[in-house]
């Protein structure tokens, strides 16, 4: 139970605590307030970060409990499964990346700026999950191991 609760916990909250120290100490972001509120820029997007984290954390848990975890079992059971699983995630994070960069997208700005807009979404969504699958590969790095060496857990 408690290996099932660090699985859950400690990769959204590394992922969350990392971006906030890139945030922090980047001399670009030093000054973000509210006046950054609305816009459609990097610093707008922080802003919003800074002030629904403790919401967003809350969801990134529960996405950890119902799609991460069962994802990451079936990751582990096979490589093709593995390759299919990453592939299908690196879409489904495209498209919705792109979906919500054209929701917010003013067509006055130029398609450039949608482009810019989806694919600062989609590396945003592709860090969250590269690291969150690091950090399950770490805490399985053993039991990984073994099944590859073909001895049990």
């Amino acid at each position: 139970m408690l290996k099932y609760l660090v699985k859950v916990i400690l990769p959204p909250l590394f992922a969350f605590w990392l971006f906030a120290v890139l945030i922090k100490y980047s001399p670009s972001f030093h000054k973000i307030g509210a006046e950054s509120a609305g816009e459609d820029t990097v610093y707008g997007l922080i802003f919003y970060y800074k002030i629904f984290a403790p919401a967003q954390i809350a969801i990134a848990l529960l996405t950890q409990i119902l799609i991460a975890i069962p994802l990451w079992k079936k990751i582990v059971a096979g490589r093709t499964a593995a390759i299919s699983i990453i592939s299908v995630l690196v879409v489904i994070c495209a498209i919705f990346a792109f979906g919500i960069a054209y929701v917010i997208w003013d067509p006055a700005t130029g398609s450039d700026r949608l482009y810019s807009i989806g694919f600062f979404m989609a590396a945003v969504q592709w860090y969250y999950w590269t690291v969150n699958f690091l950090i399950l590969y770490l805490l399985d790095w053993k039991s990984i191991r073994a099944q590859k060496a073909g001895q049990p857990n």
